[in-house]
C-alpha cells in the first residue's frame, strides 16, 4: 500500500483528531544527538501510563500497551523512521518497493511462503498484514488472531525479520517489478495527474515533488539488488527502528520477548546525513497554475499560501496556541457548504484547510469545484469568501457550534476510552513516535481544551486566521475540464482574480438561532409483546401500532450505541418508471432536511450532541441509521421520528444533485469502471432498470414531487423494524422509542413482495468490450459466473469460502507469478433479496494489452477449479482468517445491528444464523467447496466483459 501525505486538501479533520493532525512535530532540542527517544521526555504534557515505553541497547525504541479490544488480539507494528524522502536519486521508488519485498523472502520465511503462513494462522493478506510507505515513514503490520505467546513471538519475529533479515534475491526483485508497475498503473488517474500538478506548482523547489513514493518507472525497472541493499542496510538501522505492540496480552512479557527478538539486531552500515528538503517559494503577489485535464468531471478552482515552519516541541502551550486556527477553518467550511446550497450559487462544493507538515511547511488553502463553464465565479467565490471571514471575522452563534462540536468529541474520546481498539491505538503510537508527539490520554486532552473552549472568543478565532493568512503570496489555481486557451489562459486567470480581489465583501448575514421543533409525538405507544431472547441477550419488543424493536445491550464499545430503523420495502417497490428514483432519494432525502429545519439549521441545532440520521434505498427496506450516546438516544429516535413525519424535500437538496450529477458522470465517462457502475449490474439483472446508476438524463429529470409521491405512504404506513445495540439501559431505550417511533399512527404489515423478488434473469452469459475515451493506461477485466441467492446461510457461506480460493489462487497466478496485476480479486455476490439472484465474479485492473490474457488466465483457473477442485490447504487457507473474522466481529455492534437485528423479527432465522455461523464455517468441507464449483464455475456460464481505453483510429 502506498501513502502520500497529501499537501493540499487536509481539511478539518474529525475533532478528535484535530490535535494529532495540526500540533506542531516536537523534536526535544535542536540538535539531533540530544533529542530523548521519546517526546513525552521533554514535554510538560503527561503521556499515557498505561504504555510501557522503552528503548533498547542497541538504539531499537518500544511502545506496549495492555488492550482489550478485539479480545485475544494484537497490533504488532514496525515503525522504520525512512521513507521516500530519504532515497537517493537512482533509488527514487525503492523505499516503497522494498516495502513490497518484505513479504519475498527472509532469514527465517522462504520466498513465496510466508503469505500461505500467515492465512494459515487465520490473517488475512492485505487485512491482517499489511504495510504502507510515506515520505517520511515506512510501517509494516501484524494482526495476530491469537495472543499466545506462541503466537506473539512468531508475529514479532516476522517483524524482525522485516527489520534485519531480508535476502532480496534478485530473481524475487525481478518478479516483483511487475507488480510495482501494476500499482503505479492503478493510481494513474485523472485525480492524481492533477495532485501531481498541483504538487509540483507549490513545492517544485522543494524535495517533496521528486520523491513521490511510488518512485519513477526507470527505477523500479532496472535497479539492481546493490541498490536495494544499499537502502535497506543504511536505513533499517536499529537506531531508526520502533516496535509498538498493544493488544490482549500480559504487556511485561511482550516487551520481555521484544528485548529478546530484536535485542541482537545490529547496524549494517554507517548512519546516512538527513536529506535536504529544499527552500519554499518566498514572494509577493499571485502565482497562476492552468492545469487541463479534459477527461476530469469538474474544475477546481483555489487559493493558497504557504510559509516555512520548524520543528517546536509538543507542549501544552502549543497544542493549545493552534487551537483558534481549527477552530476558525472549521467555521469557514461551514460557511461554504451553506453558500454551495443557495440558488445560483456556481460551485458544488468547498472546502478550506490549515495543514502543516513535516516540520517544513504551513499550507492554508481553499479550493471550490465546480463546472467548467463556471470557474470564474466560482474564483471570485472563493476570494470573496476568504476576504469576507479575514476582514469581518466570525460571529458568536459559529464559534459556539464548532467549540460545542469540538468540546463534545473530547467528551466521547474520554467516554469511550475503555474500549478503543488495538489497531486504532497502534496506529496513533506510530503518529506519537514519528511526529515527535506526545502519546496523551483522551482525559488529558479534555482537562487541556476544555478550559481552552470556554475562554476563546471570536476575536482570538479571527486572529488565529489572519496569522495563517500573513504570506504575501498567493498561488491562484484553476484545475480541471475548464478548457482556456493555453496562450492566455493564465493572464485571464490573472485578470478575474485582480477584478475580484478589487471588489469590497460584507460582513455575512446574521445567524438566527431557533429551537428543535420536534419532541412530542403524542401519546407514548403500548407494549403489546415483549420476549427475551436468553442466549443471544436479545430483547423484542412490538408496540400497539405494530413497530418492532429489537434491543441487544453490549459492552463492545463504552458510551456508544447503533440504531437502525427498517421502513417499508426500499427498492422492492421502487417504480421501473420514472427510472432512478431510488438514487436520486439516496443523495436528496436527508440533504433535503426537516419541514421545520434546513440540513444548516439541524446542524447548528444539534452542534455538540451525538446524533444523526442517514438515509439509503435498501434492498428490500428503506433504511434509516445512526450512531449515538445514552444521554442522547431520545434525541436520535425524536429525529429519525422527524424525518418519517416531516421531510423536507427542501429545493436546496435538488440543486445540489443537479450539479453534481453532470460532474460525477462526466467522470465516469472516461474512467474504466463506467461501464461497472452505469450498464453492467443491469445486464446481469436481466435488464432491470433498478440496478446499476440511471443513465444520466433519466437522473437529472427526476424531481423531488417524485420522490415526495413514492416515499410519503411507505413513510407514513409501511411496517418499521428499530434495533438498538450498543452501550444502554433497555428499559430507558424501550421508553424512548415508545415516546418516538411507537408514538406514530399504525403501521401496516410488510407483505412479501413475492412477484417484485422475481428477476427475469438473463439466458445466456455476456462476452462484451467497452472503449473507454481516456489516456490513462489501464484496463480492467471483469467475469462473472450466476450462482444462486444467499437468503440460505449455509449456502451462502460456502460460496463466500468458494470466492476465497479463487481470490487466493487469482493472487498467486496473476499477481505473484504474472506479475500482470497489483490487486487481482475474486468473490461471491448472493442476493438475501431477490430469488436465484447471485454471482461469483473475478475483477483485475490490468495493463491493456494484457486483458484478453488476463482474462483467460481467470477463465482457466476458475476452470481448473470446476474440474479439479480446491485442495486440503487452499480450503484451510480460506477458512481460518474467516474464522478469525468472525470472532472479531462477534463483539462488534455493527455486526449485530447489520447482520442479526435488523431485521430479526422479519426475518427471525437470522438468530439462528448468528448462533451456528462460526460452527457451520468450521465445518465447510472439501467435498462442499468442490462441489459448488463444479456447479458454477463452467466457462460456458461466464460473462466476460473487458473495459479498454479507447485507441485513436488508424488513419
Amino acid at each position: 500500500m502506498l501513502s502520500v501525505r497529501r499537501l493540499l486538501p487536509l481539511c478539518l479533520l474529525p475533532f478528535a483528531a484535530v490535535f494529532a493532525s495540526l500540533a506542531p512535530a516536537a523534536p526535544a532540542t535542536p540538535t539531533p544527538d540530544a533529542k530523548p527517544p521519546f517526546a513525552h521526555l521533554a514535554s510538560d504534557l503527561p503521556v499515557d501510563p498505561a504504555v510501557k515505553f522503552g528503548q533498547l541497547p542497541n538504539g531499537v525504541r518500544y511502545a506496549v500497551l495492555a488492550n482489550a479490544e478485539p479480545r485475544e488480539r494484537a497490533a504488532l507494528r514496525l515503525y522504520i523512521d525512512a521513507g521516500s524522502l530519504q532515497e537517493t536519486d537512482d533509488q527514487r521508488g525503492l523505499a516503497h518497493f522494498l516495502e513490497h519485498m518484505a513479504f519475498n523472502g527472509s532469514e527465517n520465511y522462504a520466498p513465496g511462503t510466508l503469505v500461505e503462513f500467515f492465512q494459515r494462522m487465520g490473517m488475512n493478506f492485505g487485512g491482517d498484514t499489511n504495510a504502507y510507505t510515506s515520505f517520511d515513514r515506512t510501517v509494516y503490520m501484524v494482526d495476530l488472531p491469537h495472543t499466545d505467546m506462541p503466537t506473539v513471538t512468531e508475529g514479532l519475529g516476522v517483524l524482525r525479520d522485516f527489520a534485519g533479515g531480508l535476502l532480496l534475491p534478485a530473481d524475487e526483485i525481478d518478479r516483483e517489478r511487475g507488480i510495482i508497475l501494476s500499482e503505479k498503473r492503478d493510481r494513474d488517474s485523472v485525480e492524481w495527474r492533477s495532485f501531481l500538478a498541483e504538487y509540483e506548482f507549490v513545492l517544485g523547489d522543494t524535495r517533496f515533488p521528486q520523491r513521490l513514493p511510488i518512485g519513477v518507472a526507470e527505477v523500479i525497472e532496472q535497479a539492481g539488488r546493490d541498490r536495494f541493499t544499499a537502502f535497506y542496510d543504511t536505513w533499517y538501522r536499529p537506531d531508526r527502528i520502533a516496535v509498538v505492540a498493544v493488544g490482549d496480552f500480559d504487556a511485561d512479557a511482550v516487551v520481555a520477548q521484544i528485548a529478546d527478538i530484536f535485542g541482537p539486531l545490529e547496524a549494517r552500515a554507517p548512519a546516512a546525513p538527513e536529506p535536504d528538503l529544499g527552500q519554499l517559494p518566498a514572494f509577493d503577489g499571485i502565482r497562476i497554475l492552468y492545469h487541463h485535464e479534459p477527461e476530469g468531471g469538474s474544475t477546481t478552482v483555489g487559493i493558497q499560501a504557504i510559509e516555512p515552519i520548524s520543528a517546536e516541541p509538543d507542549t501544552a502551550a502549543n497544542r493549545v496556541r493552534d487551537l483558534p486556527l481549527s477552530l476558525a477553518t472549521a467555521i469557514l467550511n461551514r460557511r461554504l457548504a451553506e453558500l454551495a446550497k443557495k440558488e445560483g450559487a456556481p460551485f458544488s462544493s468547498g472546502r478550506a484547510s490549515a495543514s502543516e507538515g513535516f516540520d517544513f511547511y504551513r499550507n492554508p488553502s481553499i479550493e471550490l469545484t465546480c463546472q467548467p463553464d463556471q470557474w470564474s465565479a466560482a474564483l471570485a467565490v472563493a476570494d470573496h469568501e476568504l476576504r469576507r471571514a479575514l476582514e469581518h471575522g466570525f460571529q458568536a452563534p459559529e464559534l459556539r457550534e464548532v467549540a460545542a462540536s469540538m468540546r463534545n468529541a473530547l467528551e466521547q474520546a474520554v467516554a469511550t476510552a475503555p474500549t478503543r481498539r488495538s489497531p486504532n491505538l497502534a496506529a496513533q503510537l506510530i503518529s506519537a513516535l514519528a511526529d515527535d508527539e506526545v502519546f496523551t490520554t483522551p482525559q488529558t486532552e479534555l482537562a487541556l481544551f476544555g478550559p481552552a473552549l470556554d475562554a476563546i472568543t471570536p476575536e482570538i478565532v479571527l486572529a488565529a486566521f489572519r496569522d495563517a493568512w500573513a504570506p504575501g503570496g498567493r498561488f491562484i489555481t484553476v484545475i480541471g475540464n475548464a478548457a482556456l486557451p493555453p496562450v492566455s489562459a493564465e493572464a485571464k486567470i490573472r485578470a478575474i482574480y485582480e477584478t475580484a480581489h478589487a471588489a469590497p465583501v460584507a460582513p455575512p448575514a446574521k445567524i438566527d438561532e431557533t429551537p428543535f421543533a420536534y419532541t412530542d409525538f403524542g401519546p407514548a405507544g403500548e407494549i403489546v409483546s415483549r420476549t427475551h431472547v436468553e442466549d443471544l441477550n436479545i430483547t423484542q419488543v412490538v408496540f400497539a401500532n405494530g413497530v418492532r424493536l429489537n434491543l441487544k445491550p453490549t459492552d463492545f464499545e463504552a458510551g456508544r450505541l447503533l440504531m437502525r430503523a427498517r421502513v417499508g420495502g426500499g427498492q422492492l417497490t421502487e417504480p421501473r418508471s420514472p427510472v432512478g428514483l431510488g438514487t436520486y432519494a439516496n443523495s436528496t432525502f436527508i440533504a433535503g432536511g426537516l419541514g421545520q429545519h434546513s440540513s444548516d439549521d439541524l446542524r447548528r441545532l444539534l452542534a455538540g450532541r451525538n446524533v444523526g440520521v442517514g438515509f439509503s434505498v435498501g434492498d428490500d427496506a428503506f433504511e434509516f441509521s445512526g450512531g449515538t450516546t445514552p444521554d442522547d438516544l431520545l434525541l436520535q429516535l425524536q429525529l429519525t421520528a422527524a424525518y418519517l413525519t416531516d421531510p423536507g424535500y427542501r429545493p436546496e437538496a435538488d440543486r445540489q444533485i443537479q450539479k453534481i450529477i453532470e460532474q460525477y458522470y462526466a467522470r465516469l465517462a472516461h474512467v474504466p469502471d463506467g461501464p461497472l457502475q452505469l450498464e453492467i449490474p443491469r445486464l446481469l439483472a436481466g435488464g432491470d432498470p433498478r440496478f446499476a446508476l440511471p443513465p444520466q438524463a433519466d437522473l437529472a429529470a427526476r424531481t423531488l414531487d417524485e420522490l415526495r409521491a413514492w416515499l410519503t405512504p411507505a413513510l407514513r404506513h409501511d411496517a418499521i423494524e428499530v434495533s438498538l445495540v450498543g452501550d444502554f439501559d433497555p428499559e430507558a431505550a424501550i421508553a424512548a422509542v415508545a415516546q418516538t417511533l411507537g408514538a406514530l399512527p399504525p403501521r401496516e404489515p410488510k407483505p412479501a413482495y413475492t412477484d417484485a423478488r422475481h428477476l427475469d434473469l438473463p439466458d445466456a452469459p455476456f462476452a462484451k468490450d467497452y472503449a473507454v475515451p481516456t489516456e490513462i493506461p489501464k484496463g480492467v477485466v471483469a467475469l462473472y459466473w450466476p450462482t444462486t441467492d444467499g437468503r440460505d446461510a449455509p449456502t451462502a457461506r460456502r460460496l463466500t469460502t468458494l470466492g476465497n480460493v479463487l481470490a487466493d489462487r487469482l493472487r498467486v497466478k496473476v499477481r505473484e507469478e504474472l506479475a500482470n496485476a497489483y490487486s487481482p480479486g475474486a468473490g461471491s455476490q448472493a442476493s438475501s433479496t431477490y430469488e436465484d439472484y447471485g454471482y461469483m465474479l473475478a475483477r483485475v485492473t490490468v495493463d491493456p494489452a494484457q486483458a484478453d490474457a488476463v482474462a483467460d488466465v481467470v477463465r482457466d483457473l476458475a476452470a481448473d477449479l470446476a474440474a479439479q477442485g480446491a485442495t486440503a490447504d487452499e480450503l484451510d487457507r480460506a477458512k481460518q482468517p474467516v474464522l478469525t473474522s468472525l470472532r472479531e466481529s462477534a463483539r462488534t455492534n455493527g455486526y449485530w445491528i447489520g447482520a442479526v437485528l435488523g431485521s430479526a423479527q422479519e426475518e427471525p432465522q437470522r438468530l439462528d444464523w448468528a448462533r451456528s455461523r462460526y460452527a457451520d464455517t468450521e465445518s465447510i468441507t472439501l467435498e462442499e467447496i468442490n462441489a459448488l464449483a463444479a456447479a458454477y464455475l463452467k466457462p460456458e456460464s461466464m460473462s466476460r466483459f473487458i473495459i479498454l481505453p479507447e485507441t485513436a483510429p488508424t488513419p
